[in-house]
Parts: C-alpha cells; sequence; structure tokens
C-alpha cells in the first residue's frame, strides 16, 4: 500500500476529513482509544485489533502531519532534486523520511566510501561497494537478519497465551466490577442508613418539640379553664348572695357566659364546692330570689329562658314556685304562653304548673296560671281534688309556714278560683277551722261569682287587689279564652 494509500485510510480509520490538524488528530485519537480499549469492551472479542487498528492511523497520520521531528537528508543525497521532487518519490515510491536514517551497517558503508574518495583510491569495476570481508575501523556490511518465521506449534502456542490473556483479563475485569458493585452497594447501604438514622432523630426531635408544644398548650388552656371555672363560679356566689353588680360585671366583663349552669363541662376539677344543683343557671337563682330587674338584664344578655334545673324547671316554674308576680308577668308580656315556639318555658313534664301555682299560696298567682290557659280542666280537677283532701290541707299547710299575710284567706280564695274555672262544686267539709256559717257563706258566694262570664282575680290586701286591677283590664278579653283551653 502506497503512502498516500496509508495516510487516507489512517484518516478514515479515525473517521476524520483529510487535511485537519494534528491537534485534531491528537484529540480525535484519544476518544477512539478510550472507547475501543479493551477494557471498556469486556465482551467484544474484537476490542484488541480495533484498538491496535486506531493506533497504527494514529502513528501514520503522527508521522504524516508532525514535520518538527524529521532528520535532515542525508549528506549524500542526489543533487539537483529539491523538496517537491522529494515529497514526489516518497509519495509515488512509497518512502518515508524515516528511510533516510541509517541504520549503524549502512553508515559504516558510507564512510568507507568517503575515505576512499578523499585517499583518491578508485573504485573496482563493477560496483561501488568495499573489497568482501574488508572495512576500515568497523565489521564488514552485512544485510539485516530476517525474522524467523514461527512454525504452527508456536503459533498455535501464542495464541492460546494470547486466549488465556484475554479470558484472565476477562476474570479480572468480571471481577473487579463485581467488586465495584458490592463496593457502590455498600455505599448506598450507609448512606441509607445513615439517612434513616438522620430522619429517625428529625422525627424524634419533631415529635419532642410537639410534645412539649401540645403540654405547653395543654397547660395554658387548664390555666384558662381554671380561670373561667373560677370567675363563674365567683358570679354564681355573687347571685346567690344578691350581688347583683357583680353579677353584671362578671357576665359583661369577664365573658361569663349567662346561660347554663355553674359548672361547665369538662372544668369539674377546679370547682372547690360543688353546688347542689350543677344545673341551676343565673336565671333559675334570680327567679327564686324575685330579682325582677336582673332576670331581665340576663334575659337581655345571653340567658337561656328554656334552661332547666334538676328539678326540671325552668325560671319560669320557679318564679310560680316561690310567687313571684312580677317575674311571672315578664314571661307572660315577653313570651306569649298561647305561641307555639314558646311552649317548652311552660311545660312541666314532673307534675304541672298549677300544682306548682298552689305551692306559692298565692291566688293571684294561681289566677295568672288559669286565666292563660295553662291548666287542663282534668289539671283543675285534680288540684280540687287534692286541695279539698286531709293530704292536702295537711301539705297547704305546711308550705304556708314561709307564707306572709293571711294565709286561711288566700287558700280560700285559690278553692274559688278552682271552683270558678272547673266549675266546681263546695266540699263536703271545711278546709280550716272556721265556723261552718262562714264557710257556707264563703263557698254560696263563690258558687255566685262563679256564675259570672269572666272571673276577676282574687281580693286580698289593697295594694293587691290594686295590682291585680290593672292585670285584670289588661288581659280582660282574654279570660274568656282561657277559661275555653282550660
Amino acid at each position: 500500500m502506497s503512502r498516500a494509500e496509508s495516510v487516507a485510510n489512517a484518516y478514515a480509520v479515525l473517521g476524520l476529513e483529510q487535511g485537519v490538524s494534528l491537534e485534531v488528530v491528537k484529540n480525535t485519537y484519544k476518544q477512539a482509544a478510550l472507547r475501543t480499549h479493551p477494557d471498556k469492551n469486556p465482551g467484544n472479542p474484537d476490542a484488541t485489533a480495533e484498538f491496535q487498528r486506531v493506533g497504527e492511523a494514529y502513528n501514520v497520520l503522527l508521522k504524516h502531519l508532525d514535520t518538527s521531528s524529521r532528520a535532515p537528508r542525508p549528506p549524500f543525497a542526489f543533487r539537483g532534486s529539491d523538496d517537491s521532487d522529494a515529497e514526489y518519490y516518497d509519495d509515488e515510491f512509497g518512502y518515508d523520511d524515516d528511510d533516510d536514517y541509517l541504520d549503524e551497517d549502512e553508515l559504516s558503508f558510507y564512510l568507507f566510501l568517503f575515505e576512499r574518495v578523499m585517499h583518491g583510491s578508485r573504485f573496482r569495476s563493477g560496483g561501488y561497494g568495499p573489497p568482501p570481508g574488508f572495512r576500515p575501523g568497523t565489521a564488514p556490511y552485512r544485510p539485516p537478519r530476517e525474522e524467523p518465521r514461527e512454525t504452527r506449534e508456536e503459533q498455535a502456542e501464542r495464541l492460546r497465551r494470547a486466549r488465556e490473556q484475554q479470558e484472565a483479563a476477562e476474570l479480572r475485569r468480571k471481577r473487579e466490577a463485581s467488586i465495584r458493585k458490592e463496593l457502590k452497594q455498600q455505599d448506598r447501604q450507609k448512606e441509607r442508613t445513615a439517612a434513616e438514622q438522620r430522619q429517625k432523630a428529625k422525627n424524634g426531635e419533631r415529635a419532642a418539640k410537639a410534645k412539649a408544644q401540645r403540654e405547653q398548650a395543654e397547660d395554658v388552656a387548664r390555666a384558662q379553664r381554671e380561670k373561667a371555672q373560677m370567675n363563674r363560679s365567683t358570679v354564681f356566689q355573687a347571685a346567690r348572695k344578691g350581688d347583683v353588680d357583680q353579677v353584671k360585671q362578671g357576665v359583661w366583663e369577664d365573658n361569663v357566659d349567662a346561660a347554663g349552669g355553674e359548672v361547665k363541662p369538662g372544668h369539674e376539677d377546679f370547682v372547690k364546692i360543688m353546688p347542689n344543683d350543677a344545673q341551676e343557671t343565673l336565671l333559675h337563682i334570680a327567679a327564686r330570689q324575685g330579682d325582677t330587674d336582673l332576670v331581665k338584664w340576663l334575659d337581655a344578655h345571653g340567658a337561656e329562658i328554656e334552661e332547666r334545673d334538676g328539678e326540671d324547671r325552668t325560671a319560669f316554674h320557679v318564679a310560680v314556685q316561690y310567687g313571684h308576680q312580677d317575674i311571672i308577668t315578664h314571661f307572660f308580656d315577653s313570651y306569649s304562653p298561647k305561641d307555639p315556639d314558646h311552649s317548652q318555658v311552660y311545660a312541666f313534664s314532673r307534675t304541672n304548673v298549677l300544682s306548682l301555682a298552689l305551692q306559692s299560696h298565692e291566688p293571684q298567682v294561681v289566677w295568672m296560671v288559669l286565666q292563660n290557659g295553662l291548666a287542663t280542666s282534668r289539671e283543675i280537677n285534680h288540684a280540687w281534688s287534692w286541695i279539698t283532701s286531709t293530704e292536702g290541707q295537711k301539705s297547704m299547710n305546711q308550705y304556708s309556714k314561709g307564707v306572709s299575710g293571711d294565709v286561711e284567706g288566700k287558700l280560700n280564695d285559690i278553692l274559688k278560683l278552682l271552683m270558678r274555672y272547673g266549675e266546681l262544686t263546695p266540699p263536703p267539709t271545711p278546709i280550716s277551722n272556721r265556723k261552718n256559717d262562714s264557710t257556707q257563706d264563703s263557698v254560696s258566694g263563690s258558687q255566685s261569682q262563679s256564675q259570672s262570664p269572666s272571673p276577676s282575680p282574687p281580693s286580698q290586701q289593697p295594694h293587691q287587689r290594686q295590682a291585680y286591677r290593672g292585670r285584670g283590664r289588661g288581659r280582660g278579653k282574654a279570660k274568656g279564652r282561657g277559661r275555653g283551653r282550660g
């Protein structure tokens, strides 16, 4: 193969166009050598041959392009030839600049010729070579020895060793790859373990922080609950003592809820003295004590009129039982008993409202209950039978111990009201120690009054009579409806 063909083939092997610079050739060779190296291609049996072919191509191009390392022409080059002719002959006949370098035997031969010329000796006819076996100062010229050809056995042995080396290299590469893989797995496992430990530590810190925050929040909430319950208990104590200003201050300034009992759900641990009735509200207390102004104020500031105490009573029932007429009037004016929306204010499941009115021993309270239709005919008949019985008389006398005024007269007025609204007959026996004639007069008077179309409230003391006259005038039209419902 000529030099031009060798150079073109070398460019093709490296995948380059002819005429590129030496720097490009070097960079391309480095990349190709790394790509075709046998260690990089353990599964390719032709990797070694390909790597060698790339190296040979690089050497050809290096000799072709690297002119800085070329030696000068021999001193005995033919005269008259210039560089262009030399390049022509090099390319034409496959010579290379490296061919001009002389080995030791050739240098000795040319030194011999030089000595003969300088001493005026003539050359022998038929050639310019030295006499056989003679060379001044050097050994006679001898052509280079040819390398002995290897036998089939030597070739087979060489190929066997090459295969063994290749197999050993393949095993070494596999072993190194396995070691690298195992090391990578160990590194990943270490990193995974470290990451898990870091995550576990973070979770622990986060859990500890959350627990501390939760405990702090619980402490704050507990302190708030304790303070709220203390304020609430203080307001209830003030209500029981009749300290209206402190009650209003607690509801208005300390945010004490006017609704509900004294002990709020979940605050039992903060109550020093448990109340007798935990369901009793501020409105119940004010109604029991007869504080009309406080009842109205609580009603306007969040109190629930339908809430019931431990005996299933609303504040209205408590006012009826204790005979506080102004509070009863407030309920009737603000929450009409004839309105179905307010039925829960007046309904009483244990007995009935009339029985609570009888406990008050106040004829005006009984009249207000009957007049507003809060007692049925059956309840009136039952109250009449009970109050005229021995048990009823005993019970009424027992309840009358805390009643002020003419108790006997009040009981007689209550009997008259029951007869009027229930259209009943007088009792067969007197209920007091009065004489029989006075009882008969009272009963006959009651019968005559019961025949009137619109009964009026009972008459007792002057100031009570005056108050109920106004009440009667204001509700004159409702009396008939009250009797009809009863």
